[in-house]
C-alpha cells in the first residue's frame, strides 16, 4: 500500500491534472493501517483462568456458581461487573473487587477479591420496634452458616414482647437454584392499635426456584394459630398456602443504580376452627424502578415504588391494616389505640391500602469494608453514608370503589442510610405529615433496610 501511494504521490507532482482525491484516499489507508496495528496490540487479553482471593469461611463453589464469565475469550468488563454484583448480592461480603493479572503467555487471570462480613453474630441487645416497643434480644445469628450462604437465626425476645424464633434459609439448596426456608416461632405482644393482647404461633416452610437470575417463584405453606385476649378471647387457626412471584433486574439489591423490582404475593387462609369454614385471601403487589442520572461511587439515584395490598373474603377488625410508620407513609407515627377508638383519623385504617413513594438518594460516603477487634474475635463489617429526600402518599379504604372519594395521606422529609453487615442499612427518616391540606405532625422514624 505504501509503495502504491508513493508512486501516486509523485505522479501528482509531475501531473497537475491528476485529481487530489486519490492522495486523500492514500492517507486514509495509511492511517487506518497504522491505527489498526495499534488497536491489535492493545486488544483485551484472553482470560485463561479465574482466581478467588480472601475466602476464609465461604466454600469456593458458592462463588464459582455465581461467576458466568467464560474462559478462553477476551475479557468483557460488562460481564465481570455483573459477576461482581451477583457476589455482592449474596449478602455475605463487605466488599467485592476484581482485577486482571497478566501472564507471560499473553493471557490473563481474572481475579476476584472478597472481604467476608462477620458470619457469627451473638445477639444481646435492646431493640426498638415501632409496633411492639422496646424489648431485649438474646440469641445468635449465623449469616454464612457452614460457609454455604445459609442463614440460621436462633433468638428469644423479652420485654414488651415475649417471643422465640428459629429461622433457616438456604438460597441454593439443590438442583438449579432451588431454595428452601423454614420458620418456627411464637410471640406474645400488645397489638399496637387494637385493644387486645395478641399471641401467635406458626410453622412455615417455603421452596423456591430461580429461572435465570431475574425471575423467581416461591411456594409455601403455613400452619398458624392466633389468639386475641381482651374482655373475651378470640382464636383463629389457619392452614395457609401462599405463592410469591418476583421479577428483579436491579444491579445491587441493597443500593440499586438501575433496574426494576416487581413483586406479587398471594396467600389463602383456610379457617379451621369455624363452624362453617371461611376463607380469606391476602394479596400484595409492588412495583419499584431505579435510575442513577449521576453515576460513580458518589452516585445520585431516583427511586419510585407503588405498593397495593388487599384483604378479601372473610374479614373483621383483626384483619384491618393501617397507614403510618417507617415502612408505610413516613412523617406519620403508627396509629395508637386512642386514634383507633375515637375514630379521629379513621382514614388511616382499611382492608385495602395503596402507597406510592418517591426517593432521591445521594451517596455521601461510599460503602467501605473495615475490621475491628472484639471479645468474640475480629468483626468484619462495612460503613458509609447516604442521604435521602422522600415523599410518600397513601390511601386506606374498605372497598375499591371508595378510592376515588378518598384524599391521600402525605408524608415528606429527609433521611440517612448507614450500611451495616447482615442487616443491609440502618435507616433514620425525619418527616412531616399532611392530610387534606392541613399539617398533622412531624416525627423521626427508625428502620432497618431500604423502604423499597
Amino acid at each position: 500500500m505504501e509503495s502504491i501511494c508513493n508512486r501516486y504521490f509523485f505522479k501528482i507532482i509531475y501531473n497537475k491534472n491528476r485529481p487530489l482525491i486519490g492522495l486523500f484516499l492514500c492517507l486514509i489507508f495509511l492511517l487506518s493501517n497504522i491505527f489498526g496495528q495499534e488497536t491489535d496490540s492493545y486488544k483485551n487479553p484472553v482470560i485463561s483462568a479465574i482466581d478467588i482471593q480472601g475466602l476464609q469461611n465461604t466454600k469456593r463453589y458458592i462463588i464459582e456458581r455465581e461467576i458466568q464469565h467464560p474462559l478462553n475469550i477476551p475479557i468483557d468488563s460488562s460481564l465481570v461487573e455483573k459477576d461482581r454484583n451477583r457476589l455482592e448480592n449474596l449478602g455475605i461480603f463487605s466488599e467485592v473487587t476484581w482485577n486482571e493479572l497478566p501472564l507471560e503467555d499473553g493471557t490473563s487471570i481474572l481475579n476476584f477479591r472478597v472481604i467476608e462480613s462477620i458470619s457469627l453474630l451473638p445477639i444481646f441487645s435492646p431493640v426498638y420496634n415501632e409496633e411492639m416497643g422496646w424489648f431485649l434480644i438474646l440469641g445468635t445469628r449465623l449469616n454464612n452458616f457452614r460457609g454455604r450462604n445459609e442463614k440460621l437465626l436462633l433468638r428469644g425476645r423479652i420485654g414488651n414482647v415475649s417471643a422465640y424464633d428459629v429461622i433457616f434459609k438456604n438460597p441454593w439448596f439443590f438442583g438449579d437454584h432451588v431454595s428452601i426456608a423454614f420458620n418456627f416461632s411464637k410471640q406474645i405482644f400488645e397489638h399496637y392499635f387494637l385493644p387486645y393482647r395478641q399471641a401467635t404461633r406458626e410453622f412455615k416452610i417455603n421452596i423456591g426456584r430461580y429461572f435465570g437470575y431475574e425471575k423467581q417463584l416461591i411456594a409455601g405453606i403455613e400452619l398458624k394459630k392466633k389468639e386475641y385476649f381482651g374482655q373475651d378471647t378470640t382464636s383463629f387457626y389457619y392452614l395457609s398456602p401462599d405463592l410469591i412471584a418476583v421479577y428483579d433486574t436491579r444491579d445491587i439489591y441493597n443500593d440499586p443504580s438501575k433496574g426494576m423490582y416487581i413483586f406479587y404475593y398471594g396467600k389463602y387462609f383456610r379457617h379451621l376452627n369455624q363452624i362453617e369454614p371461611e376463607s380469606t385471601i391476602a394479596w400484595t403487589q409492588s412495583y419499584s424502578a431505579y435510575y442513577s442520572p449521576i453515576k460513580g461511587k458518589r452516585k445520585t439515584t431516583l427511586g419510585f415504588n407503588l405498593n397495593i395490598s388487599s384483604i378479601t373474603g372473610f374479614r373483621n377488625e383483626y384483619w384491618l391494616g393501617s397507614l403510618g410508620g417507617v415502612n408505610s407513609v413516613r412523617g406519620w407515627r403508627i396509629p395508637s389505640r386512642e386514634i383507633y377508638s375515637d375514630q379521629s383519623q379513621s382514614y388511616r385504617f382499611g382492608y385495602l391500602r395503596a402507597i406510592s413513594s418517591l426517593e432521591i438518594r445521594q451517596t455521601i460516603i461510599p460503602k467501605y469494608a473495615f475490621q475491628s477487634p472484639s471479645y468474640f474475635g475480629p468483626i468484619r463489617s462495612e460503613l458509609g453514608l447516604q442521604t435521602t429526600l422522600f415523599i410518600d402518599l397513601g390511601i386506606a379504604v374498605n372497598n375499591w370503589e371508595d378510592l376515588s372519594d378518598s384524599a391521600p395521606m402525605i408524608g415528606t422529609g429527609i433521611g440517612i442510610r448507614i450500611p451495616v453487615a447482615i442487616s443491609g442499612n440502618v435507616r433514620l427518616d425525619y418527616g412531616w405529615s399532611f392530610y387534606n391540606g392541613e399539617y398533622i405532625e412531624r416525627v423521626l422514624l427508625f428502620g432497618i433496610g431500604q423502604k423499597f
